[in-house]
């Protein structure tokens, strides 16, 4: 008797049938799964099965999705009716040939008065859709792209150029809105090929033009873009070194004998991936190494190869010993301050990489391909672990503000005492309040921190520029720097004004700046300004979750008195304002702006 087919198995394969697939989903949907959400499609064409693939791809991710079909063609209605059935994520999918009917082989004869009119109409129509949408979390929009093949041999006859006027008027559009995020549909035709993206049988009879296979790899980029619909954020990216970022073993072939540079194979495929590597650090992605090595054969490389791109300034921790790898990642993330959840390793050695998803299963693990020419489309399909979802400028090239934790630390072990390790630090912290430009950072930075986080909710940037436009709500951003450098954007507090009383919906700060006072900073302000608008008690909650323990009693440490706790461990506080007496800490310097 055959061993029992694993549904996930199933799901992760590339090559199952889509009737496995189905079998797959509804097996795996009748366990627990980590979140569920609801996404709305809103189509011009028929994509029965994309729901099927977006289930597919949302339990690969630990997510139960349940679709909510549109109506054909009607993207305003589709999404007015989305919100009202608690949908969180709405994919629109308009499709150029449907513009008019046959449109890509009537357009050398239309007139340019009608195509600027349906141009008009495209803008008009998904702007109004984009605008109903702002409350949602995300709304990803399918661009344009031809169905059929251009007669010209260069590729650019009138369809063409139509299309690249029609599929910038679509961009035009979203970029007005935060939360939408773009699906390249041309790229996904030239991902899978034109001939197995299209099906004229269906296209005809039923207005279905497309395959499982497109469907399925459209599914695959939502959900990479939507990070999972709730995965947890990755941040560092821990890597080997022999076999990972160069060819062979720089301790017995030494550093001329290692196989790394642009021309010859295979140096020239490790040389490529350490160009990826590169913009994934430069856009924000921690790099650490993790490596079975001697450190100064390691250090050699980094400062003397003559083909090396990433270089020993590119690394916030490097943990090149003899110790076992498991231990070390435990290692890193504590220097760090992160969560085992962030952390992606990438190794050559099944047997490290084994011992990684036994010991760490939490930690994401990918081995190096055995056929080595596919090893840059797998560091890509890593980057989007980490990018995918978008990336605002203070989340980019963090490597430096990690190496400011580290120097500050070293600072604190030479220090007296803390107040005067604190003191030395020369800490600074600029509060701004309600500036919309703010709004996409305060978004990225609630769905990432759950440390230093009082209730966990998080935002979209639609949300958080709502809460600051409502004159009922107070959004602050904290601004943080030292003798180091800027810290950038790590922390914020929003709170709402409810008649007298100025309740905390939510408090949360990065971990790069814990234990330096920074979290008492900014409440004599939140509470000068709860007098201003006449309010005369303060309210917070907490919420406990796995990862918050360590602010369970931050409202106690603040002087907030215990209202009520819940069985479950939440808890809600208050005190008068004019009880209030908890300082700014004397070694920071505070400067508020708005």
């Amino acid at each position: 008797m055959s061993d029992p087919v694993d549904p996930r198995a199933v799901l992760a394969a590339p090559g199952s049938t889509l009737a496995a697939v189905l079998r797959a989903v509804e097996e795996v949907e009748q366990q627990p799964q980590e979140r569920t959400v609801r996404i709305g499609i809103s189509s011009a064409v028929t994509v029965d099965l994309l729901g099927t693939y977006l289930r597919r791809h949302g339990l690969l991710s630990g997510t139960a999705v349940q679709v909510v079909p549109g109506n054909h063609d009607d993207p305003i209605g589709d999404v007015e009716r989305f919100l009202h059935e608690g949908v969180q994520h709405v994919v629109l999918v308009p499709f150029f040939d449907a513009l008019l009917p046959a449109f890509e082989a009537q357009l050398p004869g239309l007139a340019p008065a009608a195509l600027d009119a349906l141009e008009t109409s495209v803008r008009t129509r998904y702007r109004l859709a984009l605008e109903a949408a702002r409350p949602l979390p995300s709304v990803h929009l399918v661009t344009f792209h031809r169905m059929g093949s251009p007669l010209d041999a260069g590729g650019r006859d009138v369809v063409a150029a139509v299309l690249d006027r029609f599929d910038a008027a679509l961009r035009d559009v979203a970029a007005g809105f935060p939360n939408t995020r773009l699906v390249d549909g041309a790229d996904v035709v030239r991902t899978v090929g034109r001939d197995a993206a299209f099906d004229l049988r269906f296209w005809f009879r039923g207005k279905a033009p497309y395959t499982g296979a497109f469907l399925d790899e459209l599914a695959r980029r939502v959900t990479v873009a939507a990070r999972g619909f709730g995965a947890p954020f990755r941040k560092v990216l821990a890597l080997d070194c022999d076999g990972t970022l160069w060819g062979g073993v720089v301790g017995e072939d030494s550093v001329e004998g290692i196989a790394l540079g642009p021309h010859d194979h295979p140096g020239n495929v490790f040389w490529q991936v350490q160009h990826e590597i590169a913009a994934l650090r430069r856009a924000g992605v921690l790099l650490c190494l993790v490596s079975k090595n001697n450190p100064a054969d390691v250090d050699e490389v980094l400062r003397d190869h003559p083909s090396t791109v990433l270089r020993d300034e590119d690394f916030v921790v490097k943990k090149v010993d003899w110790s076992d790898k498991p231990a070390n990642v435990r290692a890193l993330a504590a220097e760090l301050g992160l969560g085992l959840d962030s952390i992606v390793f990438l190794d050559d050695s099944p047997f490290e990489c084994e011992a990684m998803r036994q010991q760490l299963p939490v930690v994401t693990t990918v081995q190096v391909p055995a056929r080595l020419s596919d090893y840059p489309r797998v560091v890509r399909g890593i980057g989007e672990l980490f990018l995918a979802g978008g990336v605002t400028e203070e989340s980019r090239d963090k490597t430096e503000q990690y190496r400011h934790r580290a120097r500050a630390e070293e600072l604190q072990a030479a220090s007296v005492d803390q107040e005067t390790y604190l003191a030395s630090l020369q800490l600074t912290v600029q509060v701004r309040r309600d500036d919309p430009a703010d709004a996409a950072r305060i978004s990225e930075l609630s769905q990432k921190s759950n440390q230093f986080n009082l209730t966990t909710r998080r935002y979209g940037v639609s949300e958080v520029e709502r809460l600051m436009a409502d004159p009922e709500h107070a959004v602050y951003a904290l601004v943080v720097g030292d003798v180091f450098g800027s810290a950038g954007l790590t922390g914020a507090v929003v709170v709402h004004r409810d008649g007298a009383a100025a309740r905390v919906e939510s408090f949360f700060l990065s971990c790069r700046v814990l234990g330096r006072g920074i979290e008492t900073a900014v409440w004599p302000r939140v509470v000068a300004d709860a007098v201003a608008d006449r309010c005369t008690s303060l309210h917070a909650d907490f919420r406990p979750t796995p990862k918050n323990a360590q602010v369970s009693d931050f409202w106690d440490r603040l002087g907030l008195s215990l209202a009520a706790e819940a069985a479950d461990g939440s808890r809600s506080y208050c005190i008068a304002v004019d009880d209030f007496h908890t300082p700014t800490p004397a070694w920071i310097e505070m400067n508020c702006v708005g």
